[in-house]
């Protein structure tokens, strides 16, 4: 009898099987709100740098470790009500990367998600950020609140709602290159690649997080787990 071909699972399991313990981990950090150490600010840090292109592991992973250490370990930017002072110009944050256009939407996520805090009566940042995340809906992401903020596109605003613990798909050109390679998954656009990403989760049995996460470990040849610790 002739093999069939195999399903879906079976060959993201094949493809992807070297770096699968490691993206576990990377899905449940998203899942238990513990995404540097569920630090909010330095998640929207995260958020911010990735979104001006830089190599996240080689560039955006050590900034933010380094802004861990000089200003939110020290108390000096702790929390989106600090970081919502700021200006863009700000030579504390100009040090970790010079790109105001990157701090600008920084400033105004925090300032956004601080307002929630506030205005619900919520215990903390990362509880703003979860709350926010669990109600937005990509499909309507221009007429929300985050998505009217300059420098915050569709994919920073799904990487937002990921990080908060939404099982949810990021449109970047990393994740669309590999899902059209592997699995011959494409898309109109970025909005019905999200949709396939939903229906191959189903399909395969694998969150959509554990997918991204697995698909940005193996471009980037990582394969060592706990590379996000910050102490």
């Amino acid at each position: 009898m002739a093999k069939g071909k195999p399903s879906l699972r079976n060959l993201f399991q094949e493809k992807y099987g070297d770096v699968l313990e490691v993206a576990r981990e990377g899905e449940q950090r998203c899942f238990g709100g513990k995404r540097w150490g569920g630090n909010a600010v330095l998640i929207v840090v995260d958020a911010a740098l990735d979104s001006i292109g830089l190599n996240y592991f080689q560039i955006v992973v050590p900034r933010v470790r380094r802004f861990w250490k000089e200003y939110v370990k020290t108390g000096s930017i702790a929390s989106f009500e600090d970081f919502s002072r700021l200006s863009p110009q700000d030579p504390r944050l100009k040090r970790i990367m010079n790109n105001e256009r990157c701090w600008r939407a920084a400033i105004g996520i925090c300032r956004v998600l601080d307002r929630i805090r506030r205005e619900r009566g919520l215990e903390s940042d990362f509880a703003a950020l979860r709350f926010w995340a669990e109600r937005a809906s990509y499909r309507d992401w221009k007429k929300d609140p985050l998505g009217e903020i300059p420098g915050v596109g569709l994919i920073t605003f799904q990487y937002l709602r990921m990080q908060a613990g939404v099982d949810t798909a990021m449109p970047d050109k990393i994740v669309k290159r590999a899902v059209e390679r592997d699995f011959g998954i494409t898309a109109k656009d970025d909005l019905g690649f999200i949709g396939r990403m939903e229906r191959l989760s189903e399909e395969i049995g694998y969150s959509q997080t554990l997918i991204c996460w697995a698909i940005w470990l193996k471009e980037s040849d990582i394969r060592t787990p706990g590379w996000e610790r910050i102490d």
